[in-house]
């Protein structure tokens, strides 16, 4: 096969294509002459039937003899290239025509040559002959035939000549040169014998050779040194041949492997789709059984608790209450059934509301503390104070997952103590994550159980002789609930001392966030007496972020201690917080031995777990008890003995604040109520608003002597409210109010913006009950503001 890449054919097929580009131009004009010759014959044709028919048709037009006339046109269409013949008059009327039907051309195809017939010197008409052109085919046939192949052998001759020439002078060298280059690369070092040349060819023969030698000298190097290194590429290629081996081996069983884990994989496949169905059949199976059962279960309690409000003998009664008592265990056992199947099969829906998280924990801590107490269990409630009083979550979720929790440690829990703990884990700037920690002092969970915990049906004590009851579905329903807010769960154990729960939860920040900000209780002495080293640990706590460092004893006698030396030094506690059940001795006993001693004073607090009676705390008041405290004890129950204290050292000064109205704009229920006993121990009479609108409206309406104003209110600012109240001062012509800004961040901002608002004076929270006294006592007496708080100029 021809290789047209090669130099030899290129040149040869270059040649001929100039060649033909030379010769076309000479066949175009061939054919142009050979045209133009066949139209003048055909025209002399056609001019010489027109001059015998004109000849011949003079006599007949003058003795009106149409049909010789006809047989004349007739017979001049006999050939042929005539298409048509017609004669006319001299006027162009015509007297007959012959046109060959048989041929439909157009006017471009026929020539049509007229004569003028004259008889005697008179112009009788004239004839018009149609000739046919020379036809396409008769053209082609010339170039065909006659043109083409004489252009053909001059092109052949020309290009042998010249081909000839430059292959003997430049072709036929190069070749050889390219031969011998390629001889080279092939290891022959054969030298060109054309360097007598004087031409390039002859410099490019005479650096070919130079380089031949070049090369032949580097390639014995290169023998030698390839032989050297073939040697090491034996051996090595011994090696890795031998590695290969290795590696096909370990591939095949690998091979091996990975089948038989294909085939574990399609069986798993095959398991799990069964399982999931079995699954959804047992969802719908247990949520049918569930509410069947639960119907029938309602009127049984029902009846039960119609029963009891009925007259019933001991007997009766105690009846009633098992049967009750077992049918709420068994609604309890359903109610989590059919909870957990919501969960399973999907149709829980999350509902993000804004809430307050500590209220919850202490509602969950409230309500399991009765039934904690029939098991001689402490519950313990302690809320951090960072952890935000607004957050936007699912609250209704949050105290299943955290009863769940609680509930199985009081269940497991045979005595000591459940610590439940919030606190804030990470603050984000969208997002607070919260942390809620349930400690127990129970029975703990065996090795064996730790993996599978939160699984369905899976109980710390599984065996048939034990003794918590329940299903083992709590944890399971905590676990993916935790899950689907997107949360995390987890716990620590040690066998026979007890587990730790972990929950931890994101929860989008509320957009209004109020603050934890209460009241000052610096410098009143707290005495706090309890046997539970966690009790009075989250106590203290609780006590120091109300500014009191109180002094904790660990039982009776070393309280009755502490009592006895304030006595003695004449520096005597406030406030007394002691709990009701001591292994010392009891509550009750405690004030009775400190009344015989006759060193009790200040009010007394005594802290009752769920469980107790109604004669019991009676006996407690009876004996000198000023409050009785329900375990586990709040922030709320802390600050109502407080404030008592505060009442009762002021019941000894004078009421500055008779007379005044005092407008109280505060948004925080806790801190409102205790500002507003703060400001009613004065004398003055007070009003309280929520929001900065309201506060407005009420100024409107009614006129104030003093007013104090936070500065972070929901619907209308504080800052807002108070511009509003001075431009309805200026616009009424009412008197000046005195407003005080109150706010939980004392940054310099807020009392720049405060001041520009037209407030009086500043106070930051905390806020101190003598700041409050001294603030009103100004007002009433019309002395200006303390300096502490009053703006500086």
């Amino acid at each position: 096969m021809l290789n047209f890449f090669r130099i030899k054919y290129r040149v040869t097929l270059g040649l001929l294509l100039i060649w033909i580009a030379v010769m076309l131009p000479f066949g175009f004009i061939a054919t142009d002459y050979h045209q133009e010759e066949a139209l003048n014959s055909l025209k002399s044709k056609g001019e010489g039937i027109a001059s015998l028919v004109a000849f011949s048709s003079g006599d007949a037009i003058v003795k009106y003899q149409n049909t010789r006339i006809e047989e004349l046109v007739r017979s001049a269409c006999t050939s042929s290239d005539i298409i048509s013949c017609g004669v006319f008059t001299q006027s162009g009327e015509l007297v007959s025509e012959f046109v060959d039907t048989g041929k439909s051309l157009s006017g471009d195809e026929v020539i049509y040559v007229e004569k003028r017939i004259l008889k005697d010197g008179e112009y009788l008409g004239y004839v018009r002959v149609g000739v046919l052109k020379g036809s396409k085919t008769e053209v082609l046939g010339f170039i065909l035939n006659s043109l083409i192949p004489a252009l053909l052998c001059f092109v052949v001759l020309g290009g042998i000549c010249v081909n000839f020439f430059l292959s003997r002078t430049f072709v036929s060298p190069v070749i050889s040169l390219s031969r011998q280059a390629s001889r080279i690369t092939q290891g022959d070092f054969e030298e060109f014998d054309d360097e007598g040349r004087k031409d390039e060819v002859g410099d490019l023969a005479r650096s070919l050779n130079s380089l031949a030698r070049k090369f032949s000298l580097m390639n014995s190097d290169l023998e030698k040194q390839v032989a050297e290194r073939t040697e090491d590429l034996t051996e090595t290629n011994r090696k890795l041949s031998k590695e290969v081996e290795d590696r096909i081996k370990v591939q095949k069983h690998l091979n091996s492997v990975l089948d038989e884990l294909s085939f574990a994989v399609k069986e798993l496949e095959k398991a799990k789709e069964k399982a999931e169905k079995a699954s959804k059949f047992k969802s719908q199976f247990l949520a049918m059984i569930s509410h069947e059962i639960r119907t029938p279960m309602n009127a049984i309690l029902g009846m039960g608790d119609l029963l009891l409000d009925t007259e019933l003998d001991p007997e009766q009664l105690g009846y009633v209450e098992i049967f009750r008592g077992s049918g709420e265990l068994l609604l309890k056992i359903i109610n989590d059934i059919l909870d957990f199947v919501q969960i399973e099969s999907g149709q829980i829906d999350l509902v993000p509301v804004p809430f307050d998280p500590s209220r919850d924990v202490q509602s969950v801590c409230k309500s399991v503390a009765h039934s904690a107490h029939a098991r001689d269990i402490e519950v313990i409630c302690d809320v951090d104070q960072d952890v935000p009083a607004q957050v936007v979550g699912d609250p209704v979720r949050v105290r299943q997952i955290l009863m769940n929790i609680v509930a199985n440690a009081i269940k497991f829990t045979s005595s000591g103590e459940v610590d439940v703990r919030l606190s804030l884990e990470e603050a984000g700037d969208e997002y607070d994550r919260l942390l809620f920690t349930v400690r127990d002092t129970g029975i703990g969970i065996p090795e064996g159980k730790r993996g599978n915990i939160f699984e369905s049906f899976v109980q710390a004590d599984g065996s048939t002789t034990r003794e918590h009851g329940g299903v083992g579905l709590g944890l399971a329903a905590a676990s993916r609930l935790a899950t689907l807010m997107d949360g995390e769960i987890w716990f620590e154990s040690t066998r026979g001392k007890g587990s730790i729960f972990y929950f931890s939860i994101p929860f989008k920040k509320s957009v209004y966030e109020p603050h934890r900000s209460v009241a000052d209780f610096s410098g009143i002495k707290v005495l706090l007496i309890d046997d539970n080293h966690t009790v009075r640990e989250v106590l203290s706590r609780r006590l120091q972020t109300f500014g009191i460092d109180a002094v904790v004893a660990a039982s009776g006698a070393e309280g009755l201690e502490y009592i006895k030396v304030a006595d003695d030094r004449d520096d005597h506690f406030d406030l007394l917080v002691i709990d009701s059940e001591m292994p010392d001795m009891l509550g009750v006993d405690f004030l009775l031995k400190a009344q015989q001693k006759k060193i009790l004073s200040g009010l007394v607090a005594i802290m009752f777990s769920a469980g107790c009676t109604e004669d019991e705390r009676r006996n407690a008041r009876v004996v000198g008890a000023d409050y009785t405290l329900i375990k586990p004890v709040f922030d709320a129950d802390l600050i109502r003995c407080l404030t008592a204290v505060l009442e009762v050292d002021n019941s000894k000064q004078d009421r500055d604040g008779t007379g005044l109205n005092v407008l109280l704009v505060e948004d925080n229920e806790d801190h409102r109520k205790i500002l507003e006993l703060f400001i009613m121990d004065t004398g003055a009479e007070v009003t309280t608003a929520v929001d900065g609108l309201k506060a407005v409206q009420l100024f409107s309406d009614h006129t104030y002597d003093l007013i104090f104003m936070d500065l972070e209110l929901p619907v209308m600012g504080g800052v807002e409210a108070v511009t509003r109240m001075r431009e309805f001062e200026q616009d009424g012509s009412r008197d000046r109010a005195v407003i005080v800004a109150l706010a939980a961040r004392t940054f310099r901002g807020h009392k720049d913006e405060s001041n520009a608002a037209g407030c009086d004076g500043f106070i930051s929270k905390p806020v101190k009950w003598e700041t409050i006294r001294s603030t009103i006592a100004a007002v009433s007496r019309q002395n200006s503001l303390p300096q502490e708080i009053k703006f500086t100029e």
